[in-house]
């Protein structure tokens, strides 16, 4: 035998040893387009909110009363140097807050120049749903007319909150008595 044929037959006998222990490629997963939301929780319901559409969301933060505004209205907190207008979002909506108050959270959010952080119940974190889930629809709930449609997951449905139908709420954004 020459030298080559040694080499080819040891080749030969490495990759019949070594290719029964090779797993095949796993199955392909369809790949699902998400959308990040966050949860969070008002009056007894579930809800979410586009995470580009959200700025931060803080505990609740120690509050300066303002003089003629709403009952709504919680007052303004400093954060990080800026005033932000903190409202009560439960009470907004004729509400009250029925979450433990050291779960209750605000969301911030800054659109059209209105920076502001509205408390909700509790915030459960980041959810990826998948898009074609997403079902637009009419709402029952209290916050109907700032609601777009409705998520569907596995195991409940969230409608979806944008927060730019808030800020373009009139009464919303009219806070003085």
């Amino acid at each position: 035998m020459s030298d080559g044929q040694d080499v080819f037959t040891a080749i030969s006998d490495v990759v019949k040893r070594f290719g029964k222990s090779v797993y095949g490629l796993p199955a392909q997963k369809k790949i699902l387009e998400t959308q990040k939301l966050i949860g969070f929780s008002l009056l007894g319901a579930s809800y979410v909110i586009p995470l580009d559409e959200i700025s931060e969301v803080l505990e609740v933060p120690e509050c300066t009363s303002l003089p003629r505004v709403r009952s709504w209205v919680r007052g303004v907190a400093n954060v990080r140097g800026r005033l932000l207008p903190v409202i009560d979002f439960a009470d907004f909506l004729g509400g009250k807050l029925t979450g433990i108050p050291r779960e209750q959270r605000v969301l911030v959010f800054e659109i059209h120049g209105a920076y502001v952080g509205i408390i909700v119940d509790q915030v459960y974190g980041m959810k990826a749903l998948p898009v074609d889930s997403y079902q637009p629809m009419a709402s029952e709930s209290p916050l109907a007319e700032f609601i777009d449609g409705k998520f569907a997951d596995e195991n409940e449905g969230f409608e979806l909150f944008r927060p730019k139908k808030l800020i373009e709420n009139d009464q919303f954004m009219n806070v003085s008595v």
